[in-house]
């Protein structure tokens, strides 16, 4: 359920208005952080594209306590940096908006060489892949590697190892 859920999509949420929320969760989750669902949808406009979704209701980034913020920006640039890894962009997009939903949300796009978009801008609604079920297996891994490893190093919050310099 959304933490601190005072905010439209939380009530919504609770309302069962909101058709990208079931009990209080997202659709279409692929992994999880201690603050953040990570979900995506069975055909994007790019490949490796994920919705990164804050736990705690906000509507902005420093709507949150400091620590939230932390928080959700160090899980959420630890998912842009493995899936980096894993799909190997020439660019790694990571876009906020709240013009279409007031709760705290960022989209990965990774962007390749030879995608739909090069020289325009993304438009969500062209959807140019479908993922396979051994993609979407490969994200969930990715994800469940960064859980364990998040985990381990406690790194939410608190400085890991390669901080510490």
């Amino acid at each position: 359920m959304c933490v601190g859920g005072s905010g439209a999509l939380c009530r919504a949420a609770r309302a069962g208005r909101l058709r990208h929320l079931t009990n209080g969760r997202p659709f279409g989750i692929v992994g999880e952080l201690d603050h953040v669902w990570i979900t995506t949808d069975p055909e994007v406009a790019v490949f490796g594209y994920l919705c990164i979704i804050a736990k705690r209701h906000a509507a902005e980034p420093f709507d949150l306590p400091e620590a939230d913020q932390l928080a959700f920006w160090k899980e959420s640039m630890a998912i842009a940096r493995a899936l980096n890894e894993l799909v190997r962009p020439v660019k790694m997009n990571c876009e906020i908006h709240r013009n279409t939903l007031p709760h705290l949300h960022m989209h990965l796009y990774p962007c390749h060489a030879d995608d739909a978009f090069v020289g325009r801008p993304i438009d969500i609604k062209e959807l140019h892949h479908r993922y396979t079920e051994s993609e979407l297996d490969a994200l969930r891994a990715m994800l469940r590697d960064l859980h364990s490893a998040a985990t381990e190093s406690s790194y939410a919050g608190r400085p890991n190892q390669s901080d510490a310099s």
